[in-house]
């Protein structure tokens, strides 16, 4: 699995810089964060269902969102676990060992909480985060 940093504060500054507000910045890393949990139970409900797709919609959601809020490791885990699952066939989709997948998803949260931690600490660093 990955060893990508938790967070990457270069991609947090490119994108505060892109967005040109530092409370717009603020606003979108606490939605993000926000939302982490959803998308990792949304993971969970797709395994338990065994629904490739939704599975694969999920875990792109979260890839994309993570990558754009400087959540490297995240990011990176959700393109590998992408790229397995995308190489399963998807009629029938052969799931990985019921352990494995208790494995994947318990390191997905700690991952995710670690995440929303690192952010939290990035926001009390931000000079205008209210």
């Amino acid at each position: 699995m990955t060893t990508a940093p938790v967070l990457d504060a270069d991609a947090l500054g490119r994108l505060g810089e892109q967005l040109g507000d530092t409370d717009m910045l603020c606003r979108f890393i606490r939605r993000y964060e926000a939302m982490l949990g959803q998308r990792v139970e949304r993971l969970q409900r797709a395994l338990t269902a065994q629904d490739h797709e939704d599975w694969m919609d999920a875990v792109l959601s979260l890839k994309t969102s993570s990558a754009m809020a400087g959540a490297e490791a995240l990011s990176t885990l959700a393109a590998e676990l992408q790229e397995d699952f995308a190489s399963r066939p998807p009629t029938p989709v052969r799931w990985p060992a019921v352990e494995r997948l208790a494995e994947i998803m318990e390191c997905l949260r700690r991952l995710a909480a670690e995440t929303a931690r690192q952010l939290r600490i990035f926001l009390q660093q931000v000079p205008s985060a209210s």
